[in-house]
């Protein structure tokens, strides 16, 4: 099979980057980001930095990924940036679970690399079984249009006062065909052991309920799903333009929020808890805040414990994170 339609698609959704702006390339090892790196080079774009973060969760191996990425990197005569951080540690630390924990870490790591390198731009490997993936889990999670609508390709995100403009380019294309473009350049990459285990929610749902759906309704589900997030998407973002300046504020008004319909008021907050650092919130991080909100009958509680040792607090009519 010809790389080229995988090369038009990459050009297709990064319409408006120039091929001569610097971009920071997350590249893991794994054979997705080494797909990505690949054809990023082969649509044009040269002036790549290649950065690699070590969560230190899988000993050796974790060891082995870093330096498989540096020599990559070094082939390619690219420059490269490598962070480790023992994420285990760090989510006891924080009382975040592996998950959040690593996403935090990460996302500090590339905000670091992008102000070193004086860019935003940072280029994501996820693909289109991830989004599946991620609509699925966040149906489940109760999250509303918002999850969804799963990753988009291009979405914004403030990491300790550094702005981050997040590209995923390989959204439409499915792993299978990076696979296929991986054998067909005869790409070396590394395997995470991990994701063949279905111990974290994400990985049962990979590796067993998603199998099963394909195997009752065929694979065109995963197609149906994609298309659904493009459309919710565009949902989101004109009921996102109407909930954003409001919860761009670092305080919301108990008065105001209780005027608001019920569901413009859940996604004023969701989109406050996101603005205000508090990582994927969920339905009932929402609820829990909206019950500070109380009735004419209750006031409510007057504090609600967030992820990451985080608080909502209302006090003089207003509500605050601290």
């Amino acid at each position: 099979m010809s790389p080229r339609p995988l090369i038009q698609r990459i050009q297709q959704r990064l319409t408006g980057v120039s091929p001569r702006k610097k971009l920071i390339v997350a590249v893991s090892g794994g054979a997705d980001s080494v797909a990505l790196l690949h054809l990023l080079i082969e649509a044009g774009y040269k002036k790549l930095v290649v950065a690699h973060f070590n969560h230190r969760l899988r000993g050796k191996a974790s060891a082995g990924d870093a330096v498989f990425v540096e020599k990559l990197t070094s082939s390619l005569e690219l420059p490269f940036e490598g962070a480790s951080t023992d994420v285990s540690a760090k989510a006891e630390e924080e009382k975040l679970s592996i998950e959040s924990a690593g996403r935090v870490a990460r996302y500090e790591f590339l905000a670091s690399v992008a102000k070193k390198h004086r860019t935003r731009s940072i280029v994501l490997a996820h693909h289109a079984d991830d989004q599946v993936e991620t609509c699925f889990f966040n149906f489940l999670r109760g999250s509303g249009i918002a999850g969804l609508s799963g990753m988009k390709t291009l979405s914004r995100r403030t990491v300790e006062g550094t702005k981050l403009e997040l590209l995923r380019p390989l959204l439409g294309t499915s792993k299978r065909e990076l696979i296929d473009y991986l054998k067909g350049r005869k790409l070396r990459h590394r395997e995470d052991a991990t994701n063949t285990v279905a111990e974290a929610s994400r990985n049962k749902l990979r590796l067993k309920v998603l199998p099963l759906i394909e195997e009752c309704f065929g694979s065109s589900f995963k197609a149906s799903i994609v298309r659904n997030a493009r459309m919710l998407a565009d949902e989101e973002d004109l009921l996102a333009s109407l909930s954003l300046p409001m919860a761009a504020s670092e305080k919301l008004s108990v008065k105001l929020l209780r005027e608001l319909h019920p569901a413009l008021r859940r996604r004023v907050l969701h989109a406050w808890l996101k603005c205000h650092g508090i990582d994927e919130p969920g339905y009932s991080e929402v609820e829990l805040v909206g019950s500070l909100l109380g009735s004419l009958e209750t006031s409510g509680p007057a504090k609600v414990n967030l992820p990451g040792n985080r608080h909502a607090r209302r006090r003089a009519g207003v509500l605050f994170i601290e």
